[in-house]
């Protein structure tokens, strides 16, 4: 990993104000690390997050991925240039082009989209053949079934029973599970009089 120091001299020698012999004043490094920060800073508001931290110091280190130092390094170059009176050549800028596409190839995160259960798999991709047997729709995701109730997600009544193959108890049929006849179901009794309870 990089650190801010050697970031810094590497930007710098590309816009031709560092010789590798001569030395910048400390100050001029502070202004390099302050615009730094606002630059790093300015990328991850833009939705490319490389996990870079704050520096303070040459020598702290620059947190980002390895492939991302080349586009940092070539847009510190330009975006500094004016602040040291640097000149900034065609090859810096296509380097910051391809480094500006680099960091934004490993600083975005893609979300992987999955099919709603309500979109159908469509003609030829139903059958044995493909793996799907039967299965007209995307699975869902939950493991129940889910209906809106009171402007909320809540469980449906009688989803255990009917999920698991069975069908829900008439009201005579209400049983806990010590067996006793409630008024109120806790649970309900499949085809094979296995109970389901709801809680």
């Amino acid at each position: 990993m990089a650190t801010v120091a050697q970031l810094a001299k590497a930007a710098l020698q590309r816009i031709l104000v560092q010789a590798s012999e001569a030395r910048l004043e400390p100050d001029e490094y502070q202004d390099f690390i302050f615009a730094l920060n606002n630059y790093m800073l300015a990328l991850d508001a833009q939705g490319i997050s490389l996990g870079f931290t704050e520096v303070s110091d040459l020598g702290d280190e620059v947190t980002v991925p390895v492939g991302a130092l080349r586009g940092i390094i070539a847009n510190m170059a330009i975006e500094v240039a004016p602040d040291y009176n640097g000149q900034i050549s065609q090859g810096l800028q296509i380097a910051a082009m391809q480094g500006m596409d680099a960091m934004r190839r490993l600083g975005q995160y893609i979300a992987q989209t999955r099919y709603p259960c309500t979109l159908p798999v469509g003609s030829g991709n139903e059958g044995e053949h493909v793996g799907v047997s039967g299965i007209h729709f995307y699975p869902c995701d939950e493991a129940e079934i889910l209906a809106e109730t009171t402007g909320a997600i809540g469980l449906e009544i009688h989803t255990n029973a009917v999920a698991e193959g069975g069908t829900p108890a008439t009201d005579a049929e209400f049983l806990g599970a010590d067996d006793k006849q409630y008024t109120v179901p806790e649970g309900f009794l499949d085809s094979n009089d296995v109970f389901y309870d709801v809680g």
